[in-house]
């Protein structure tokens, strides 16, 4: 059995390693892999024709057209997104994801996200580039604040467990009521979302991106939002109606939006949220940390075990929902 793996070269934490590679291949003997850097496009099209596997961060997959021996495609990400062509949709392709592999460090980087926002990070640097010691009179605390995560997945949970952990109110959306956990003082059905809105002073997104989430968000939300509220998108960049966000900002419909994803990435230059002082962006690093290829291996390794075994895959992915 032939297992492609695509190595970005560029990004330490996507670096695999020799210990990655002998974890796979003490699942079975009959294992072979190869290793393609993902600046190659012609071999890993070339080695793609009688790869059995295929596993990559989702920008590294390519079409699969020409792969007819291909049987399972991995991605070192929650997202597919982009993976779930039409031809992959209607395929006999399975599809596995590394959903929650990388909750801890996307959970943290939305708690820092809210920090910024309550102890004035943000406008303390700024005036530290121009040596002001200036004392900010609305610097908050994020204890007692109303936390709405919306999509109480992986790293949802995480996100509401942390944010629970500095004694703030967490509400949550998610698709099954039941099983509420005791970090979440209340649930609601995503319909109930525009309930929840106006009670909540940080707006979480972690929703995947599928047909009924994109542009969820969009002026309607945002009327609905308190005018202090601040929306943080660490999900996918199409869950925001991103032209409409930065209208929100502009007219301070809302306060301020923290996102690390976008709509377009990279983020083009000329997009007004660059030098909107109530936008903080930083570039779709959100789940990174020096752990993140070792989860990610871990995870496929677990994945891969069940398909050897043909039994249900942990990860696996709802090609027709998209996620």
């Amino acid at each position: 059995m032939k297992i492609l793996l695509i190595k970005s070269e560029d990004f330490i934490p996507f670096l695999i390693t020799e210990k990655h590679l002998e974890k796979i291949k003490s699942i079975d003997k009959n294992i072979t892999i190869t290793v393609v850097p993902s600046s190659d496009k012609q071999e890993v099209e070339k080695q793609l024709i009688d790869a059995e596997i295929i596993a990559g961060i989702e920008p590294d997959i390519p079409p699969t057209e020409n792969a007819k021996k291909l049987k399972l495609i991995h991605v070192f990400s929650a997202g597919v997104s982009k993976i779930l062509t039409k031809d992959v949709i209607k395929s006999k392709i399975i599809v596995t994801n590394s959903s929650g592999f990388n909750a801890t460090p996307v959970a943290e980087h939305a708690i820092g996200f809210m920090l910024l926002f309550t102890r004035k990070f943000y406008d303390t640097f700024q005036k530290q580039q121009k040596k002001i010691w200036e004392r900010n009179q609305y610097i908050t605390e994020l204890r007692d604040k109303i936390v709405l995560v919306v999509g109480l997945g992986h790293i949802g949970s995480e996100v509401a467990r942390l944010a629970s952990s500095f004694r703030a109110n967490v509400i949550a959306v998610k698709q099954n009521l039941n099983n509420k956990p005791d970090f979440v003082d209340r649930l609601y059905s995503i319909d109930q979302l525009e309930q929840a809105l106006p009670n909540a002073d940080f707006v979480v997104l972690t929703l995947p991106l599928t047909h009924k989430t994109r542009y969820l968000f969009d002026m309607k939300k945002f009327r609905l939002m308190k005018k202090s509220s601040i929306l943080i998108n660490i999900g996918r960049g199409g869950l925001v109606n991103e032209k409409e966000l930065i209208e929100a900002l502009d007219k301070k419909i809302i306060a301020g939006a923290a996102l690390d994803v976008t709509e377009e990435e990279p983020l083009p230059k000329e997009s007004p949220l660059w030098d909107m002082e109530n936008a903080i962006i930083t570039p779709h690093h959100g789940g990174w940390s020096e752990r993140f290829m070792d989860r990610g291996i871990d995870i496929f390794c677990l994945n891969l075990k069940a398909y050897l075994k043909n039994k249900p895959l942990p990860n696996l992915v709802d090609k027709k929902r998209g996620y």
